[in-house]
């Protein structure tokens, strides 16, 4: 009966390394995969840092370039009125000029 008690004993002793083995073995199998995971996202997340940097770089460009066309535009703006004022005046003073002569002309 103790010979067959040992028996049992050893198969469960032995049962029990397996399975102590096995998780070892799964528990080291599943640091790896999550290692590479890690590593893979970890590049994936630089690759996207960098893209996201060129793509603010690119916005900050553009926004500078607008601000410079709307210096343009609002230059552009200044000088049409101003030279729509000057031609203002000199129609009044083509105006007064043509009065000023038809006046002359119905006085003789």
């Amino acid at each position: 009966m103790k010979s067959s008690w040992d028996a049992q004993q050893q198969q469960l002793t032995a049962g029990r390394d397996a399975a102590v083995a096995a998780a070892d073995s799964a528990t080291a199998k599943l640091r790896e995969c999550d290692d590479a995971f890690r590593r893979q996202l970890d590049l994936m997340e630089t690759s996207h840092r960098a893209v996201l940097a060129d793509k603010q770089t690119e916005i900050d460009a553009a926004v500078q370039r607008t601000g410079q066309v709307e210096d343009e535009m609002r230059l552009l703006l200044r000088e049409t009125e101003q030279s729509r004022h000057m031609m203002e005046a000199r129609l009044r003073k083509l105006t007064a000029a043509f009065t000023d002569l038809q006046q002359d002309l119905t006085r003789r």
